[in-house]
């Protein structure tokens, strides 16, 4: 796997000044183990390279040395900050993990991997390993949770493939393959229509589109190498006076914990955004993302928490510990200043009516902690 430019990458890589004029690289190889990398791949100056050139395993005698993030042994390996080997590859592909010299590709920070990400489990060699090891890149595809560790889906034929900022490689599951290169959202959604999405209490149920509009985010990058998209313009400045920030301007944002952070402008993008009604009246606002249309495969994890009809009032379907026990763990995805499954209210969820009408009063007979002798909801 190289990300330097070929028959179908063209474009050299600006930022390696180990890539020629032409967008080629020296193609080097190692005198003991024969890893054969291109320079700028590997991180290696070609006035350094001889014919008694050593990778930086075979330099430090490390023969038996395998990658923390896929256990596999030889490859292209650098040096952790920890003192571990990793894969320039996986280091690329797994968010959290960064290059303190980009150029000379080591050491590699593997520090801030998420302990979620630890353990994800591969699809492809779960069964073959007696506990779970590495970290696990995820399929790109919309709503896809499918996990996998980046030698493992090189080797099963997954595409890994460069990706645009903030996502460094884009990597496509088998089932999704075929659709990786249709546009996204395919089907329009109109108003009338009837979609299905998350409501508050975490199920998901049919509803009706009852409003469409739009809204301006701002991307920005932080100084600890995270990042959020979704960031309203107001937050940042008086966008009606001062106009839109120039990309690379330092803003200061004042995020949902009310903290004052510093960060720098990339873009900015237009979402489009759905109203939409529940059989009980509630009403949310929702991105596209986040809603399914009636001809849409759901995922497994949607089936799993679909419910056919909102007659019940959210708040009414579980009550004390039975509410805590109909509620599943959630990961959470990727390290950004606000994680995106937060006890807050998410910043790109603007609610219509944050109140329902009060639940009606228990019968007189009532007991709390009495047993019924009607149907379990």
């Amino acid at each position: 796997m190289c990300f330097a430019s070929s028959g179908e990458n063209t474009e050299p890589l600006p930022s390696n000044a180990y890539i020629g004029d032409d967008g080629n690289s020296l193609l080097i190889s190692c005198t003991r183990c024969c890893l054969q990398v291109h320079a700028s791949c590997y991180g290696i100056h070609p006035d350094l390279v001889n014919e008694a050139w050593t990778c930086s395993r075979c330099s430090a005698n490390a023969l038996v040395a395998d990658c923390c993030l896929c256990n596999l042994r030889g490859g292209a390996l650098q040096k952790t900050t920890d003192g571990r080997w990793v894969h320039v590859i996986c280091a690329i592909a797994v968010p959290e993990a960064r290059f303190l010299n980009v150029i000379e590709r080591r050491p590699v920070d593997v520090t801030a991997i998420l302990e979620q990400r630890w353990k994800l489990k591969c699809v492809y060699c779960r069964q073959r390993m007696k506990k779970i090891s590495g970290a696990c890149i995820q399929c790109s595809y919309e709503h896809c949770a499918t996990s996998f560790h980046v030698t493992c889906a090189h080797a099963a034929g997954i595409p890994v493939e460069p990706d645009d900022w903030p996502y460094m490689v884009s990597v496509t599951c088998l089932r999704h393959r075929a659709a990786r290169h249709a546009p996204p959202f395919s089907r329009e959604v109109s108003l009338g229509q009837t979609v299905i999405t998350k409501n508050r209490n975490g199920l998901y149920y049919q509803c009706k589109v009852i409003g469409v509009t739009t809204q301006t985010f701002y991307e920005v990058n932080f100084e600890d190498g995270s990042y959020i998209d979704n960031i309203y313009p107001e937050n940042s400045r008086d966008c009606l006076k001062m106009g839109p920030p120039a990309e690379g301007e330092l803003l200061r944002l004042r995020l949902t914990d009310e903290a004052v952070y510093q960060a720098k402008f990339v873009t900015a993008h237009v979402s489009q955004i759905f109203q939409v009604e529940f059989e009980d009246g509630g009403q949310l606002m929702v991105k596209r993302g986040e809603i399914y249309t009636l001809e849409e495969e759901l995922p497994r994890r949607v089936k799993s928490r679909l419910s056919l009809s909102t007659a019940t009032r959210p708040d009414e379907m579980f009550s004390g510990d039975d509410s805590k026990a109909a509620k599943r763990p959630r990961v959470a995805g990727a390290p950004t200043k606000i994680p995106k499954e937060s006890s807050r209210p998410s910043s790109d969820y603007f609610p219509v009516m944050e109140t329902l009408p009060p639940p009606p009063p228990p019968p007189p007979s009532f007991q709390p902690g009495a047993q019924s002798s009607g149907p379990v909801l």
